[in-house]
């Protein structure tokens, strides 16, 4: 009996230290999925509350299964393409991208158009989420996650129009380069119009039969991310985008708030290395 009482009180303590680890790497994954940019693994162990030398098993480990990545230069961690693709939202408290989705498909029934949902990953943005509008005829939904180019997507212009000139031109000249429909002080110059109006418009600029509406997602004091609208040049004709701009520019708001509650965190965007 006490040899029974005994291993059952090992088998308790095995338990909770089990869930103790899952947690952990649970916190630490969504540590890891906030911060876009990559985070260090310092900042990584201040931030989830995890002792440096188990962040850093944990994190191998992690590593090791692919579910994150560390860069060789920076040292920063980052959420795998690979995890991203499987597990989606389910990083995220509170179900925020679950209710993003949600918030996508509203926006994509009231416009008749696609949507979605994209994050600015020097030098270029990506497209975290879409959802297909109901007026999808002729079109094939491209594969998210995926990175498109900064200075031709309405995205783009909207996350840049957030950042100061300055920081646009040192991270992003070289992008400008491949452009040859405009220059980069042009490009800086037409930020202005769309601070102005809260909303871009790309068209034909990243294909040719192709229109776009973005406007900004604020999370606290900061742009991370842009909602957009998307589809043929022949439906999103000139007279349609600014009562289109208005739609998107609401549903930003929208999701700025449901952010603003579950403390930012999304799905987040990260460099397929």
């Amino acid at each position: 009996m006490v040899i029974d009482k005994l291993i059952e009180q090992w088998e308790e303590r095995v338990s909770q230290n089990a869930t103790g680890l899952v947690r952990r790497t649970i916190g630490l994954l969504r540590v890891v999925a906030s911060h876009p940019e990559g985070i260090g693994l310092s900042d990584a162990s201040r931030e989830s509350g995890i002792p440096k030398a188990t962040c850093y098993r944990v994190l191998s480990i992690l590593q090791e299964e692919s579910w994150v990545t560390l860069d060789p230069v920076t040292r920063r961690y980052q959420v795998s393409l690979g995890m991203l693709t499987i597990v989606g939202g389910l990083l995220t408290p509170d179900g925020s991208y679950r209710h993003m989705q949600e918030l996508l498909q509203q926006l994509a029934d009231e416009t008749n158009e696609t949507s979605g949902f994209d994050v600015l990953l020097p030098p270029d943005v990506m497209v975290v989420a879409q959802v297909p509008g109901p007026a999808l005829i002729g079109q094939t939904l491209k594969p998210v996650p995926r990175t498109q180019p900064v200075w031709a997507t309405s995205t783009g212009k909207v996350l840049l129009a957030a950042l100061d000139p300055a920081e646009v031109e040192a991270q992003f000249t070289s992008a400008f380069g491949n452009n040859a429909k405009v220059t980069l002080a042009d490009f800086l110059a037409s930020l202005d119009s769309v601070r102005h109006r809260g909303y871009a418009s790309s068209i034909g600029e990243l294909e040719s039969d192709a229109v776009s509406v973005a406007a900004p997602v604020k999370v606290g004091g900061s742009t991370p991310y842009a909602v957009w609208i998307g589809g043929p040049a022949y439906r999103i004709t000139p007279d349609r985008i600014d009562a289109l701009g208005q739609s998107v520019m609401a549903a930003a708001e929208r999701l700025g708030r449901l952010l603003s509650l579950t403390g930012g965190l999304i799905t987040p965007p990260i460099s397929p290395r």
